[in-house]
């Protein structure tokens, strides 16, 4: 099998790695701060914050978020792809920055898989 192939395909995995640890850990640092209670919409105000810098990185976000979930659905259909409706899923409970890349590890094993046919 070709280098660049296997490359990045474990590129993907390392970003979901380190996407999903760094989400998860300042997740905790936040629900330690709250007293072990996580609130939700403490969550999603403190992201609109009276920096105009803030709001653009919310925005920014959100925008690439739902783009790149309706990705997953539409090139996990595409694709055939099994328990593709998974990914947007974690994307959902855990985060964008684990579920997306881990979507396109799993993504570019299975078009390898196709090409090998």
């Amino acid at each position: 099998m070709n280098w660049s192939k296997n490359f990045i395909g474990y590129f993907y995995l390392l970003l979901a790695l380190v996407g999903g640890s760094i989400t998860f850990y300042y997740v905790m640092l936040g629900t330690s701060e709250a007293h072990g209670s996580f609130n939700v919409i403490e969550f999603i105000q403190s992201t609109w914050v009276d920096s105009y810098y803030a709001k653009s990185l919310t925005i920014d976000f959100w925008t690439g978020a739902i783009a790149g979930t309706f990705f997953v659905i539409v090139e996990g259909t595409r694709l055939k792809m099994k328990l593709f409706w998974l990914f947007p899923l974690i994307i959902i409970l855990i985060g964008f920055a684990f579920g997306f890349p881990l979507f396109l590890y799993f993504r570019h094993k299975k078009i390898i898989a196709q090409n090998n046919l």
